[in-house]
């Protein structure tokens, strides 16, 4: 990657929106490692499947007798569009999909779709794209794809945010396979977001098609899927980088933490998140490696600021801060594989410095009933009725749970609304439905300054009504458009002030995830949050 140097090192520690599989076994970084990579080679590796070391590669000659991975997943979304996917079903779009350029667990850049990009200036890339790469319906793949997909997500509200300062209009294409990008400006986020746009067949694309039936260019392609039961997978005969060595992937869907563990007890899946509850019990399972650790995702409380919630008052806001118990939701909800935050994002981001802990009282503070009560009066809260949100998901029902005990000791009822994972993306878009919303923030880049921006720029509604909204936004554009680390971070002190004076959202923990695998799975390699790319993966015997 030409005149890219340390820049993208910063860049290249991406991590998944959202519950993708986290990283275990022997490759896993030890819990809450979120060194760094040093040096400046930044180039990708041009073959980025291949097992690092050989003993673990299997002979070419030698086929195994099970030629199926079955994998535990959860939250079905209802479709297979990537841009409408997030928690543990992102990690099936990189079997069918690819990106341009991609990110392994220690930040390494590797190529898929594109073979180089050259950073001309802060305003202008050429992407170099990969030849002889066809679609799983037959369709070559060329620069009209990329350049019809980057247009695809800037057309979508909530996805055009990874591609923001790419300047569509004066972008050219040079040849078939050679784009000259322009730029609107600089990004610190932008090679990393490159790593969540799913590449796209411009001749067939089809938006109703795809939610059932998509086309990518990946390892895998979709046999089978019925909603909220399974995906079934086939290997992509005609793959661009070798056939995948365990022919199909069979994901089965689970909406419970007890079918999960069941299933792994029984043996009946082979890679599964493991339900913090059950770790300590999957590690007496013979059968799995279990690895815990800790990412940049962080669950919190977050406010609808709108005119139509009385939360819009931060001293309403303080009340529900002071009066939630943030230890005994890492206590009950993750079964203490957390810990408390003094931030509103990870602890664990790449640019958390101890200087940003405890800049308010809030976080100082915490639990403090007497407070939330004071607060609760002088607001008007006292006897009124508030509603939370949440997917689902067992962690964020204990949440909401224990929220609604600790609001009612100050006189506060919450009324709790648990959706499916699709229902609550549509609600949480709309905050005529909620006053709280119970989910976690992260982002790919893993930065925390991207964090504390984009959500506050992906929620006019919610947050349009704060007296520094605007403000705010011109500091943190300023901020992802500064090349230099160390006025960046100036800036993210400045950002983290601001935010928490506004109080958008009260960071809750710093969580941990659990992985099971199969121990007769052979080249095992976990990418950028926990993510798999079970192409090269084989079975021992």
């Amino acid at each position: 990657m030409n005149k890219t140097g340390k820049r993208v090192l910063a860049l290249v520690l991406c991590l998944l929106m959202v519950l993708a599989l986290a990283a275990c076994g022997k490759s896993a970084a030890p819990s809450g490692d979120s060194t760094k990579p040093s040096g400046d080679s930044t180039k990708p590796a041009d073959d980025s499947s291949k097992p690092a070391d050989d003993s673990e590669k299997p002979d070419e000659d030698v086929v195994s007798a099970r030629d199926t991975l079955t994998i535990a997943t959860s939250g079905d979304p209802g479709t297979l569009m990537p841009t409408k996917i997030g928690g543990s079903f992102t990690g099936i779009i990189r079997q069918y999909m690819e990106v341009l350029v991609d990110y392994k667990a220690d930040g390494t850049p590797v190529w898929v779709l594109a073979t180089d990009i050259e950073e001309k200036s802060d305003s202008e890339w050429i992407i170099h794209c990969r030849e002889g790469v066809t679609f799983t319906n037959g369709n070559k793949f060329d620069a009209d794809d990329v350049i019809f997909t980057f247009n695809y997500y800037l057309s979508d509200p909530m996805s055009a945010n990874f591609l923001s300062c790419f300047d569509m209009e004066n972008t050219k294409k040079i040849d078939d396979y050679t784009i000259d990008l322009a730029l609107s400006s600089y990004s610190m986020q932008q090679m990393g977001s490159l790593s969540q746009i799913y590449i796209f067949d411009a001749e067939s694309f089809n938006e109703d098609d795809f939610v059932m039936h998509p086309v990518g260019t990946g390892p895998y392609k979709v046999d089978e899927y019925v909603i909220n039961s399974h995906v079934y997978l086939s290997a992509n005969e005609n793959y661009w980088n070798g056939s995948a060595k365990i022919k199909n992937l069979h994901y089965k869907v689970f909406n419970e933490d007890a079918q999960m563990i069941n299933a792994i007890q029984s043996g009946t899946v082979d890679v599964s998140s493991v339900p913090l509850q059950d770790v300590e019990f999957a590690k007496t399972l013979t059968n799995y490696d279990i690895n815990t650790y800790y990412n940049v995702f962080a669950p919190t409380i977050s406010f609808n600021m709108s005119e139509n919630s009385i939360l819009s008052n931060k001293d309403a806001r303080l009340a529900v801060c002071y009066a939630a118990n943030r230890q005994a939701m890492a206590d009950l909800a993750y079964f203490g594989y957390a810990s408390v935050l003094h931030y509103p994002v990870s602890q664990h981001c790449l640019d958390y410095t101890p200087d940003l802990d405890d800049l308010t009282e809030v976080y100082s503070i915490g639990y403090n009933v007497e407070k939330a009560k004071e607060y609760a009066e002088k607001a008007g809260l006292v006897g009124k009725t508030l509603v939370a949100i949440t997917n689902g998901a067992s962690v964020y029902v204990t949440e909401a749970e224990i929220l609604q005990a600790n609001l009612r000791e100050i006189g506060v009822t919450l009324d709790i609304k648990n959706y499916d994972a699709a229902t609550y993306f549509s609600v949480s878009q709309d905050p005529t439905q909620f006053d709280i919303a119970l989910y976690a923030i992260a982002s790919p880049q893993g930065y925390a300054v991207g964090m504390m921006y984009e959500y506050v720029m992906w929620g006019p509604a919610q947050y349009g009504t704060w007296d520094k909204y605007e403000e705010y936004l011109a500091l943190g554009k300023k901020a992802v458009a500064t090349s230099d680390p160390t006025e960046r971070q100036a800036l993210l002190k400045e950002m983290s002030i601001m935010f928490e004076d506004g109080l958008l959202w009260y960071g809750i923990c710093d969580q941990m995830a659990a992985v099971a695998i199969n121990k007769e799975l052979g080249n095992v390699e976990i990418w950028n949050s926990g993510g798999m790319r079970y192409v090269d993966w084989y079975w021992k015997s």
